[in-house]
């Protein structure tokens, strides 16, 4: 007599969370880490060029639109905008998270899908975009305690405000307050593995307060 096969009850499924999940009171980093998570879904939603294919600066900069904005000028406090930054400050900074030299969260997985002679022509696309500073209120004494730590530590290469740039540093001027105290909070975590090196030396010796006062600044000089 041929065995009989008994089914075996459906059992319930476990709850899953998911580790970048953030409730209500999500922290700039728990958005920070959404953000690069719709990056990935854009670029798998790509076709891969074919061998032969030439993919256009136009075709390649627009797969970046889901994180950092129309031509660059990103929307979300999370992201920064590089829409007019150096290209080649551009160029140095997307290799480095290709190589795997600067830490991300997703950028590295996504660079390592170019070619040198495209991420050049991203940073050419992006450098030829006008920058568009943020248009959020400013609160005149956070900024003004900002300005101070500015002259004393930040002055030298980031002339004019935060305006100057070139291809060692990027505007900052105009740029989001929340992205910018994150990227200071990460260089201040890595200590001197941050690099340029004055830059970390300079960060180690500020207070949560004045990085925060510091990137309120710089987002109040349009």
């Amino acid at each position: 007599m041929p065995a009989i096969l008994r089914r075996r009850p459906p059992q319930a499924a476990e709850p899953r969370t998911h580790p970048d999940a953030a409730g209500p009171a999500a922290s700039p980093t728990g958005s920070l880490m959404l953000l690069t998570l719709l990056a990935l879904a854009v670029i798998l939603s790509i076709p891969a060029a074919r061998a032969g294919d030439v993919r256009s600066a136009d075709m390649l900069a627009h797969t970046c639109a889901g994180c950092h904005g129309t031509d660059g000028a990103s929307a979300g406090a999370a992201m920064p905008s590089i829409a007019g930054f150096d290209k080649g400050y551009l160029v140095t900074v997307l290799t480095d998270y290709k190589t795997g030299l600067r830490p991300s969260t997703i950028m590295g997985r996504i660079m390592r899908g170019y070619t040198d002679q495209e991420i050049a022509a991203i940073a050419g696309w992006f450098a030829a975009r006008p920058w568009v500073s943020t248009d959020r209120p400013v609160d005149g004494q956070i900024a003004h305690q900002g300005e101070q730590i500015h002259e004393r530590a930040c002055a030298t290469c980031h002339a004019d405000g935060g305006r100057d740039q070139d291809q060692a540093s990027p505007r900052l001027a105009g740029q989001w307050a929340p992205y910018t105290r994150y990227a200071l909070e990460t260089c201040r975590a890595q200590g001197m593995r941050c690099q340029p090196r004055k830059m970390a030396e300079r960060v180690l010796e500020l207070s949560d307060a004045e990085l925060a006062a510091l990137a309120h600044y710089y987002e109040s000089q349009k």
